[in-house]
């Protein structure tokens, strides 16, 4: 009887130095994935803030817009010779520009004011007229009352105002006999123009600034008679 022998073959495990390069290239891949991932959530982190802060700035930009389409540039307070106008309005247009805003709509029924306040919020007053006199509007009784919210704070807020004089007013153009609303360098339909930067505020996660600007064109069409 014959037995034929069988070699058994042989059978390799992983060496150590194997097994530490394969640890190390899954402990790579597994960082660059977490990296990833870490990226991503900050991004849309980032995205959200911004967002935050571009809706603040949409309300208040869109308010802006509103008002002064619906309403006409109080000369009168920025000449000083207008009641109920903020003394701290007065005087403040020099060349166009002002950082205050005063508005008044037809008939002086209501008046509007917009600045920027010392915490960086942009805020408006509101006045209507009852029996021949100014009142705080409704939900205007404290004073100002701030547009935003706290995602965004407003390092500058400026407006220009063209022309600078009111293109309806039955007023001589000073040093000439001609009345404003007659001269051919004044007759243009009163417009805004609103620049403002806004940037992330104090100790938040996310930092940004951005500047914005916009101009927009009054609809109302009358002449002081």
């Amino acid at each position: 009887m014959m037995f034929q022998l069988k070699k058994n073959s042989e059978r390799r495990g992983f060496t150590l130095i194997e097994l530490m390069i394969s640890i190390v290239i899954f402990v790579i891949f597994l960082g660059i994935v977490s990296q990833s991932y870490i990226s991503i959530v900050r991004a849309q982190r980032r995205a959200n803030e911004i967002r935050k802060m571009y809706s603040d700035v949409r309300i208040a930009l869109d308010y802006i817009s509103e008002e002064v389409r619906l309403s006409s540039i109080d000369y009168a307070c920025y000449e000083g010779t207008g009641t109920n106008c903020e003394g701290v309005i007065q005087g403040t247009l020099f060349g166009g520009s002002t950082d205050h805003l005063a508005l008044v709509r037809q008939g002086g029924t209501e008046k509007t004011f917009v600045k920027l306040d010392d915490e960086g919020h942009l805020v408006v007053k509101r006045l209507i007229r009852q029996e021949g006199e100014y009142v705080p509007a409704p939900g205007y009784e404290t004073g100002y009352v701030s547009l935003t919210g706290d995602n965004v704070v407003f390092d500058h807020l400026s407006f220009s105002i063209f022309p600078d004089l009111n293109p309806y007013s039955n007023e001589n153009i000073p040093g000439t006999d001609t009345p404003i609303y007659a001269d051919n360098g004044t007759q243009f339909q009163p417009k805004v123009g609103v620049y403002m930067s806004a940037s992330s505020p104090e100790g938040s996660a996310i930092e940004f600034d951005f500047d914005f600007q916009t101009t927009i064109s009054s609809r109302v069409y009358s002449r002081a008679t």
